[in-house]
Parts: C-alpha cells; sequence; structure tokens
C-alpha cells in the first residue's frame, strides 16, 4: 500500500551562518550532517513516492547546499509545489537565475525591522543587509521574466515575530518600506515564534516568546497593513497555533512529515521525536509509527494541558527530552542562557 503525505519539510543542512536564538534545530551551532547528492536523491524519491503535493526546503541555510537546486528542480518539474525559506546571506545572481526554473517561490527570513533588531535576534552583524541584498537580486530576476512575459516564483518575506521585533510602529514602518524597494512582492508573512528547540527553553520563554493574546492582536494588525496596501504583496499574520491541536482535529490525520538533513525523520515537525530514517525504511513503516507518538497517551495528554504559549514551551521541553535521542538529548543539555534575545 502506498503511503501519500501531502506536505514535506526538508531541513536538508544544519549549515548555517547565523546563531539565530529561537533557532528550532540549532543550526550554526551543531554538525551539518548534510547528505552527498545520490542520498539525497534518494529522498527525493522518497517524496515522489509519496506523491507530494508540497515540499519545504529548509535549515540551517539551504543554498549553501551545491545540491539544493537540483533537487528542488527534480521535484519541481514533478508536477511538485517547492517552496524555498533562505536566510538570503549567500545569494547570487546565478543561484537567483537557477531558482527560475527550479521553484514555486522563495520566501527570505527576516525577524526585525532594521539592523539593530534583525541582527540581535539572528547573532550575526550584517544579516540583515545580506536579507535585502537578496531580496534585490531575486525581485530583479522575477522583473527580469515578467518583463519578458515568462513565469517566475513568487517571492516574498517571512517575518518571524520574537518580542524584540514585533512592536507594531517598527513593523508598519517596515512594511512601508519593504512595498517600496520590492513593489512587485507577492506577499508578506508574519509568524509568531513557535516554542520550539531553542525557542522552548525558559531563557526565551521569558524574552522572546508573544502570548497568544498577543498573537491574535497581531492578525489584527495584520489586516490593517494588508488594508492599508490593497493591491501591494499579501500582507498576513500565521497563526502558529495550527501545528496544536484543535477541537475536532487530530495531529493523528495532519498529513505532514519533517525528515531532517541525515534522512531522519520527526515524528511530527516541532519536535525532537524521531521514528526512523527515510533511507533506511519505507514511508509505508514509518507513517504509522508517526501516527501512534501523535495519539499516544503521554503526548496526548501534553498537548491538552496547552492554553498559553508559556504551556507549549513547557510541553515542547517535556517532549523533547522524553522523546530525543541520546545526541539529542546531551545537545539539550548543553543549552544556557545563551538562548535569551537581547532586548
Amino acid at each position: 500500500m502506498t503511503v501519500k503525505i501531502r506536505k514535506f519539510i526538508w531541513d536538508i543542512t544544519y549549515n548555517c551562518p547565523l546563531r539565530c536564538g529561537h533557532c528550532y534545530s540549532e543550526s550554526g551551532r551543531r554538525p551539518a550532517r548534510t547528505l552527498d547528492r545520490a542520498a539525497a536523491m534518494r529522498v527525493v524519491d522518497v517524496m515522489l513516492g509519496a506523491q507530494a503535493e508540497n515540499v519545504m526546503f529548509s535549515g540551517g541555510e539551504p543554498m549553501s547546499v551545491p545540491w539544493a537546486v537540483e533537487a528542488m528542480k527534480r521535484l519541481h518539474d514533478a508536477g511538485v509545489e517547492v517552496t524555498l525559506f533562505t536566510t538570503g546571506w549567500s545569494m547570487k545572481e546565478r543561484s537567483a537565475a537557477a531558482l527560475v526554473d527550479s521553484v514555486s517561490g522563495v520566501a527570505v527570513s527576516v525577524d526585525g525591522a532594521d539592523a539593530a533588531i534583525h541582527d540581535a535576534v539572528r547573532g550575526r552583524a550584517g544579516a540583515f543587509e545580506r536579507g535585502m541584498k537578496a531580496l534585490d537580486i531575486l525581485h530583479r530576476v522575477k522583473d527580469e521574466r515578467r518583463a519578458a512575459g515568462r513565469t517566475c516564483y513568487t517571492l516574498g518575506i517571512d517575518y518571524t515575530l520574537t518580542r524584540p521585533g514585533a512592536e507594531e510602529a517598527d513593523l508598519e514602518r517596515f512594511v512601508d518600506a519593504a512595498v517600496e524597494r520590492f513593489p512587485r512582492l507577492d506577499f508578506i508573512r508574519f509568524g509568531a515564534v513557535i516554542p520550539s528547540g531553542l525557542a522552548a527553553e525558559r531563557a526565551f520563554e521569558t524574552t522572546g516568546l508573544l502570548t497568544i493574546d498577543e498573537l491574535v492582536d497581531m492578525i489584527d494588525v495584520g489586516r490593517r497593513f494588508a488594508a492599508r496596501h490593497d493591491g501591494g504583496p499579501r500582507i498576513s499574520v500565521t497563526d502558529v497555533r495550527y501545528f496544536l491541536p484543535s477541537p475536532g482535529s487530530s495531529l493523528v490525520d495532519l498529513d505532514i512529515l519533517q525528515i531532517e538533513p541525515d534522512g531522519g525523520l520527526r515524528a511530527f515537525p516541532i519536535y525532537e521525536a524521531k521514528i526512523g530514517n527515510v533511507l533506511h525504511e519505507p514511508l509505508e513503516v514509518l507513517w504509522p509509527r508517526a501516527q501512534a507518538w501523535r495519539s499516544d497517551p503521554f503526548v496526548a495528554e501534553q498537548m491538552g494541558k496547552v492554553r498559553t504559549m508559556a504551556d507549549w514551551a513547557d510541553t515542547t521541553r517535556t517532549l523533547d527530552r522524553r522523546y530525543g535521542s541520546e545526541d539529542d538529548r546531551a545537545r539539550i543539555a548543553r543549552r544556557g542562557l545563551a538562548m535569551a534575545v537581547p532586548a
């Protein structure tokens, strides 16, 4: 029986030039674990065999991987919607040109309205400038394709909302500046950081996480921005509570899987629990394990306790320390106050 999975998130490497205080994978702080080309193409085959409809390439920094564009193109040519999430740190003209026929969409990640905020959150001076330069390049390539009457990727900004970067006035000036600088931008998406990985640690919980009420208020802010820029890019605020079970829904039936750089498969994207490796076992074996983990009484009990973002962070800490691999638990134990977000 063929297992069909609608959506995959593929972190193709943990190599990253940045040191974001909220990184769910601690990229840049741990071995990259990037596969060689041959193994990577086997992972592509797994996703094609599952009749994937959408594959999101993330990391780490995906564009640091030599075979990344080839893998994207194989999926894209097969009719899969492929989205690249990039910091923009190393974006070049030739890379942007190659993406034209390899992806459906490109999202450049931003965490602050200006260099002072963004670079502090991302832990690397120059990160904001590099991101804006990448958008310049990607926007120019998109413009050239448009002028020639040819199709191109959708292009937008994924803005992760941490407490330092979530002031409404800052967001407003960021949106105004982005719309003026990148007039053919397709979207600007705001989404509160999910309490996963480093963002689930207590130091970050007290300095970086928004509350549920603040998140709900932010959805209204997004609507006001969208109304102001009607006719421009689609402006929205993603409700990250999508990753929590809601009345009438079940994580068991949510057909989304996350593949780690070495082919390891998470039981659910935002938690450390591993259920095997797609290079070693078929999805027909792995998917039932994911469903079993998601419906495990202990997991369900922990999920059922979540009422606030702090509750969610506590649940993540509990699940990661219980179900993470030996390496995961050792890495988690090394976390410390460095996880706090600069004020």
